[in-house]
């Protein structure tokens, strides 16, 4: 049988431009980001891109060696830590190194592929990835090259496709022999230049079914010499192919505008000489590259038998040279170095999949478009929109993407680091301060126009979201590092998960000067999410006393597949000049009372103004109790004031009323006339109204089994398992003494299990003084009394657990009487507290 207690009357969009909208600009970085003088700086300053060493990744790429018609080495490179790579989250960061300064390209050349088709051309895709491309030592934009492309390509050699050409070798045989790979202006992707005196079609021997944006930082504007006619007659030419190789691709067109089917229109405008530039067009395709002529000599292997044989030979004729078309250029000025100023760079690459029956996507590029240091987006008027023809790519909508790189005479180093992959989750993120005024509302900091000024010891909240915007995948494995200004000492913070339940606290003891890493999901290894999902970090905190400026800080939301970051507003901490603090000595002071009906609570407290002159009248007092903002007070008549010291006092009472039992938190600052002043920090006491009630308990009580042998004899059972009763009074010392007793329902069976509801024959016992048992109350004018006690003599909480010394013999038990029948049987005992004194 048994019984379970009871307590009753205790107090206790892709938004994508039309064709045709471009700046021919590119705008130069801003003078304050940090500039990396070599590739091992680079690599150390790297801005937080996505771990492709994570297992999400590790397998995404593939650097080939494997490449027909292409001598040299795959020099491209995934690097992370090991190779000197930095991250400002603190985490896993990679850069993908297509060149290196000072290594030319007559044997090394670089390319990297997705091993799957994984971008979508039916679906929207964003590539989002910062560029380093500068040179090394005193090398400036004129003197390094040649640059890199971000390439789509369906070309029948998937991983192994790099652009490519065929040569003459010193043998007998008259056709070209030597494999040459598509260094310089090529850049491995774009047709490469035999060097021909016959005309040759460039696209066949670039990357087939492609469509690549190129990262130019080498102007390629040779115009072969005109050989003038006395030196023609002679046999002699000014262009001498076995010395320059030639390198006309820039003395193409750009065109920025495209009819309905996706071609340029217009006439097209001149590239500027010596001037970085990025552009797009389709390498494998015919029109992208048109011819001129020349006279020149190169040494060829004759195909005519002379005195000796056939012999190599130089002739003059005319060679040709080639231009190329660029489309949706977008060119930096003269007067800077733009994408070499060994600056990091970002660009996101937008697609958009065909809509309305059109047969070409848009592909929009945007470059600028985020803060280096910070990571943070920003406006950007450097971008281009192009369309992207699907029939350029064969019979597939799903195509390889990359990046190829190749340099000649000229080298630089060429880093790629991707803070989104196409195809993966788009995201962003969001960070906020706030100050808390009198009646607990918080109010945004506003940054925009200028540097805000909050006063020191003032309560704010900083709120960090970070959100999944879109994307084919969901944001893997998110967690946060997040940038806390110096100035704010937090208290405390809080997880809102993505359904907005409550996902648990902040450990604020993490906190490293001012980074703090904050783990998040169920097992510390980062949270997920799905659709539009978005999930929030709020801390607490109080700014410090002391004059300040905080520059704006920078928070990192690192995925396996994306990273985003939060920019926190910069701000000024201005000084109060009114200190405070609560007179814990006087006593005057009544900070422990009994709650209802007990006396009022009394706080004294100082407040000590800079300006001795400020005078009590002058300073106005704000209290907060519990968190609710009360009413206002200036100092009292029985306020004092020390003229030699500029200290006024406050005493301040609390309505026993308007306390809550136990814990109560009062907090005040103080202002005076003069705004400039500004406000004291925030100081607090606790103030506690104490009660005495039931504290722990045991779970349910029980009594346990017994057989009835039907002899007619009283049996009287001991409790089952150890009972615990706590009694917790927290009252005043000196409150007098609290009585407990108890009463008790009869026991019956449970209705729901036997037809008939039974009482048991029989009750709950309890001894009275001299040992003789009695049956417990059964109501509460005839509750028994149970135990009794006082509160602590000095102002703490008194805890006694009164079934600690009950034997088998000794409290609480059941008395089975003769004619009591088999049952399961239950009931409660009520326990009802009465207060001597209060």
């Amino acid at each position: 049988m048994q019984m379970k207690k009871g307590i009753l009357g205790v107090a206790v969009t892709l938004a994508v431009a039309g064709l045709g909208l471009w700046s021919n600009k590119i705008n130069a970085q801003a003078v304050d980001a940090p500039t990396y003088e070599t590739n091992a700086a680079a690599l150390a300053g790297a801005p937080q891109g996505v771990d492709l060493s994570s297992a999400e990744y590790k397998d995404y790429f593939k650097i080939s060696n494997d490449v027909s018609g292409v001598t040299g080495k795959n020099v491209a490179e995934v690097m992370g830590s090991n190779e000197g790579v930095g991250s400002p989250a603190g985490t896993g960061n990679s850069v993908i190194q297509i060149s290196k300064a000072g290594s030319t390209n007559k044997n090394t050349w670089g390319s990297i592929w997705s091993v799957d088709k994984t971008f979508d051309l039916t679906q929207p895709e964003t590539a989002s990835m910062w560029i380093y491309t500068s040179g090394e030592g005193d090398n400036k934009s004129e003197s390094i090259g040649d640059g890199m492309a971000f390439v789509l390509q369906n070309d029948d050699d998937g991983v192994n496709a790099f652009s490519g050409t065929k040569t003459w070798g010193k043998s007998s045989s008259t056709d070209r022999t030597v494999d040459v790979p598509g260094k310089g202006e090529s850049m491995g992707v774009w047709g490469v230049d035999p060097e021909e005196y016959t005309a040759n079609d460039l696209a066949t021997s670039a990357i087939q079914k492609s469509w690549a944006l190129e990262f130019d930082t080498h102007s390629n504007v040779d115009t072969p010499p005109a050989t003038g006619t006395a030196l023609a007659l002679i046999g002699q030419v000014q262009w001498n192919l076995d010395d320059v190789s030639p390198a006309s691709f820039d003395l193409g067109n750009y065109y920025n505008s495209f009819d309905s089917s996706g071609n340029p229109s217009g006439s097209g405008t001149a590239i500027p000489s010596n001037i970085n530039h990025i552009a797009s067009n389709y390498p494998g395709q015919t029109e992208t590259y048109s011819s001129a002529t020349q006279t020149g000599v190169k040494t060829t292997w004759s195909t005519i038998s002379g005195l000796f044989g056939k012999t190599w030979q130089k002739s003059p004729t005319d060679y040709y040279y080639y231009k190329m078309q660029h489309l949706g250029y977008l060119g930096e000025s003269a007067t800077g170095y733009g994408m070499s100023d060994r600056r990091w760079h970002h660009i996101t690459l937008d697609y958009t999949p065909p809509v309305n029956g059109d047969v070409n996507g848009k592909m929009k590029y945007t470059f600028n478009d985020k803060d280096p240091e910070t990571g943070l987006a920003k406006a950007s008027t450097d971008s281009a929109t192009v369309p992207i023809k699907l029939s350029a790519f064969g019979d597939t909508t799903k195509v390889r993407w990359g990046f190829t790189g190749s340099t000649g005479e000229a080298t630089e180093n060429n880093l790629v680091a991707f803070d989104q992959i196409p195809g993966e989750a788009e995201t962003s993120a969001t960070a906020k301060l706030s100050t808390k005024d009198d009646s607990g509302n918080y109010t945004a900091v506003d940054g925009s126009t200028s540097t805000p000024t909050i006063s020191g010891g003032t309560p704010v909240k900083l709120e960090y979201t970070f959100k999944r915007d879109g994307g084919l995948k969901d944001w893997k494995n998110v967690n946060a590092s997040l940038t806390i200004p110096k100035s704010i000492q937090l208290s405390s913070g809080r997880i809102t998960s993505p359904d907005g339940s409550d996902g648990g606290s902040v450990d604020i003891s993490k906190l490293n000067g001012t980074e703090l890493p904050v783990a998040l999901g169920s097992d510390g290894n980062g949270v997920t999410l799905t659709d539009t999902q978005e999930e929030k970090i709020t801390l607490y905190g109080t700014t410090s006393n002391v004059a300040t400026t905080e520059d704006s800080t920078t928070s990192y939301f690192q995925g396996t597949n994306a990273s985003s970051t939060a920019k926190l507003t910069g701000f000024n901490i201005g000084k109060s000049k009114l200190s405070m603090d609560i007179d814990t000595e006087t006593s005057d002071r009544v900070w422990h009372v009994n709650y209802g009906g007990g006396a009022d609570a009394k706080v004294i407290g100082v407040v000590v103004p800079d300006d001795k002159n400020v005078m009590p009248a002058d300073i106005t007092i704000h209290p907060t109790l519990n968190g609710v903002a009360q009413d206002t007070f200036k100092q009292g008549d029985d306020d004092y004031y020390d003229g030699n010291y500029g200290t006024t006092g406050f005493h301040y009472t609390i309505p026993n009323s308007k306390l809550k039992a136990g814990s109560n938190t009062v907090s005040f600052y103080a202002t005076d006339n003069n705004p400039d002043d500004g406000r004291s920090p925030v100081v607090s006491t606790e103030i506690i109204a104490g009660t005495v009630d039931l504290g722990d308990t045991s779970e349910d009580m029980s009594f346990g089994n017994m057989t009835l042998t039907g002899s007619g004899a009283d049996t009287t059972l001991k409790r089952d398992n150890d009972w615990g009763l706590d009694v917790v009074d927290s009252r005043a010392p000196g409150s007098g003494n609290w009585q407990l007793y108890a009463y008790a329902d009869p026991l019956t069976t449970d209705p729901k299990q036997t037809a008939v509801t039974t009482t048991l024959d029989g009750n709950l016992v309890y001894p009275e003084a001299d040992g003789t048992d009695k049956a417990l109350g059964t109501s509460p004018a005839t509750a028994t009394p149970i135990a009794s006690g006082a509160p602590s003599g000095d102002d703490t909480t008194k805890t006694t657990n009164i079934a600690q010394n009950w034997t088998d013999n000794s409290g609480i038990r059941l008395l089975i009487r003769g004619g009591a029948s088999a049952g399961n049987y239950s009931g409660t005992i009520h326990w009802t507290f009465v207060n001597s004194a209060v």
